[in-house]
């Protein structure tokens, strides 16, 4: 595992494919909203930006109309590394997820693992069966897509192992832990069960930790005071504070930007990230060149 101790990747997650404005009206769901709040965030401190997409009506779309839409404003309106889901939402098939990884961003999320999501009381499947992983990480590979590796418990960190050993995914190795999900499968966010997951890391990880609710501030604290990178936003946690619902993703990014500091630790822009994360780069106000998967 690679620690870096000076500067800190902070990525902010958005929207999510879970939770709608019944969660927080503040949720931004619309092109609009999204692209408002990604540039706030972006002049918080967000060197990465991660990204969904709604339909109108707010539910979770992976339509690639809509994406093509937020990918290109976000690019013209900030420098940050746009990070577009392939995970969209368990209600939403494979083949539509794969829509994002043929728009060619710079990066991508690649789940690793299979699950049941518990949404508004019912079990809903998120299918993600090893030919599935693979195939995502062979699309994005053609495309100079860095996949970043979504391991919601330790189990799947041998899913990671598993595209490492067979030469599927190129170092670095980027690996988020997702913690404190509402789902079987996943593992709760607390400090024991991450540095379980940290023993477990592969050489040349890259590692990023983010954690649902009421444990996002503690977990992403942890990892700051440890070198690691941080995933906030409104995908993950919807309050400030306990009973304070946030008003905008950038203050969850200033808060983090706040407590970097106060540990010594710099912020990393959108360009160092990039160079961190192995990412193929773009020009300021243009989306990434494509890359041509072989014929």
């Amino acid at each position: 595992m690679t620690h870096s101790s000076d500067h800190v990747i902070i990525t902010c997650a958005l929207t999510g494919g879970i939770h709608g404005k019944e969660a927080n009206p503040n949720l931004p769901e619309q092109p609009d909203e999204i692209v408002a709040q990604g540039v706030a965030a972006w002049r918080a401190g967000a060197a990465v930006l991660h990204v969904h997409a709604r339909n109108p009506d707010g539910s979770s779309t992976m339509d690639p109309v809509i994406f093509g839409e937020l990918h290109q404003r976000l690019c013209a309106e900030t420098d940050a590394a746009i990070q577009l889901t392939t995970g969209g939402s368990p209600t939403l098939p494979v083949e539509q997820r794969l829509n994002t990884v043929l728009l060619a961003p710079e990066s991508a999320s690649l789940n690793l693992g299979l699950l049941n999501f518990f949404i508004r009381g019912e079990q809903v499947f998120f299918s993600n069966h090893r030919s599935d992983i693979a195939r995502f990480a062979a699309e994005m590979r053609a495309r100079g897509v860095k996949p970043e590796l979504e391991a919601y418990s330790e189990a799947m960190l041998e899913e990671a192992e598993h595209l490492i050993l067979h030469g599927l995914i190129d170092p670095p190795y980027v690996i988020n832990c997702v913690l404190h999900t509402p789902t079987q499968g996943g593992i709760r966010g607390t400090p024991r069960n991450l540095m379980a997951m940290l023993e477990r890391m592969p050489a040349n990880a890259i590692v990023v930790v983010s954690s649902m609710g009421r444990t996002q501030l503690p977990m992403t604290t942890m990892a700051l005071t440890m070198g690691l990178h941080v995933r906030v936003g409104m995908e993950d946690n919807v309050y400030y504070r306990r009973g304070e619902l946030v008003e905008h993703n950038a203050r969850l990014v200033d808060r983090t930007v706040r407590i970097a500091h106060e540990l010594d630790r710099q912020p990393a822009t959108p360009d160092e990230a990039r160079r961190i994360l192995g990412l193929r780069g773009r020009t300021m106000g243009h989306l990434p060149t494509p890359v041509h998967p072989p014929a």
